[in-house]
């Protein structure tokens, strides 16, 4: 039985776990050293792509209440003050689905009786197939997997995350509505983005804007304070949402200068292997799939960073660009280029070929050619 070692217990972690349980017989650890309860609410977007992965590990038995089947997303002009037009899926028999981005790591956690395998320890160093603790214990692993995040410490130095020049500020309100759809606001240097992540009318949010680095803040769970009183902290008026009343989250986005898988038996997955810009909304998409295209990899014994690499480069950096080009497009501020803009989203929402045509690269991933 091969031992294998997981440091991180978010969601690619987690996935490749619960992949690993279910399909195979491995002796697992997980070490995490932050508490998995979080009380704060985070919203989290899962397409298709991702979504045919959760689906092989019983995502049909979680709580429907706790999620909400998205089937679209409408865009808008925040400096017009107007609705753009509205992109539908036309998913089909495919889902694309937002919740509670907790809720998706306790059903994981449940689901399969992690809760065991999952060890209070914090890992301070990695050699070869050993992991040293805090504690300066070591223990010994066939196969090693890191997915502690873009900010690793056990990453080669060389690879380091990068401010984007944006950060992102997020929470979660109640709706006068249900909806079904993301709302997309684009203004000068910022964008906007709410949808709903249950059946009960909450909805998460996000605004992205250009702001300077504060290397002070290096976690996604820093608190603004005094909203009212801080000018740098400017937030739209949408919707009548009192942003002052609401439990605000500071992420500074940073990505990583190089996508980076490992080496010699030591794996890489998520973000600390390639976080990026997530203005396409695949973080947690694309840390899915890593976890199972590297469960694929260890089935078949076919087991090398480079393999998991040379199936995943193409994708990501495809993405990565994607979404980079993406948060520029959103933040016009020249009016010629907005109306350019505008003008080519509504002849693309206007056009089930175009949308499909637009999305399939990310929906319709083929995981089969790669094995």
């Amino acid at each position: 039985m091969k031992k294998i070692g997981i440091v991180g217990a978010g969601i690619s972690g987690l996935t490749l776990a619960c992949l690993l349980k279910k399909n195979t017989n491995y002796d697992i650890s997980i070490f995490e050293k932050d508490n998995l309860k979080f009380k704060n609410i985070n919203g989290i977007q899962i397409s298709p792509n991702a979504f045919r992965i959760l689906s092989k590990l019983d995502f049909n038995t979680f709580d429907q209440k706790k999620v909400c089947k998205i089937s679209g997303v409408s865009f808008h002009d925040y400096h017009s003050n107007s609705n753009i037009a509205t992109m539908n899926f036309n998913l089909n028999d495919q889902s694309y689905i937002a919740l509670n981005r907790s809720d998706l790591i306790n059903f994981l956690i449940d689901k399969f009786s992690l809760k065991d395998q999952i060890i209070d320890k914090e890992v301070v160093k990695i050699h070869e197939k050993s992991i040293l603790f805090k504690d300066k214990n070591k223990q010994d692993f066939d196969i090693l997997v890191i997915a502690d995040g873009i900010f690793s410490n056990l990453r080669n130095k060389k690879i380091e995350p990068v401010y984007s020049g944006y950060s992102a500020f997020r929470g979660v309100f109640l709706d006068e509505r249900q909806s079904n759809k993301i709302d997309l606001w684009m203004g000068k240097n910022f964008h906007f983005v709410k949808y709903p992540i249950d059946q009960n009318r909450n909805h998460s949010f996000t605004l992205v804007k250009k702001i300077p680095c504060n290397k002070d803040i290096l976690n996604y769970d820093y608190e603004i304070k005094n909203l009212k009183e801080n000018k740098k902290f400017y937030f739209p008026n949408l919707n009548n949402i009192l942003f002052e009343d609401l439990n605000i989250k500071m992420w500074p986005i940073y990505k990583l200068n190089k996508v980076f898988y490992g080496d010699k038996d030591t794996f890489f997955i998520g973000d600390s292997a390639h976080g990026f810009i997530p203005s396409r909304a695949q973080g947690a998409a694309q840390a899915i799939e890593d976890s199972y295209e590297l469960f694929n990899l260890i089935a078949t014994n076919d087991i090398s960073p480079r393999k998991l690499f040379k199936i995943r480069k193409n994708r990501i950096k495809k993405i990565k660009r994607k979404s980079e080009n993406n948060i520029i497009i959103f933040h016009f501020d020249f009016f010629i280029l907005r109306k350019i803009r505008n003008l080519l989203i509504k002849i693309i929402c206007s056009s089930k070929f175009l949308v499909k045509l637009i999305n399939s690269y990310i929906f319709d991933y083929n995981y089969k050619k790669n094995l």
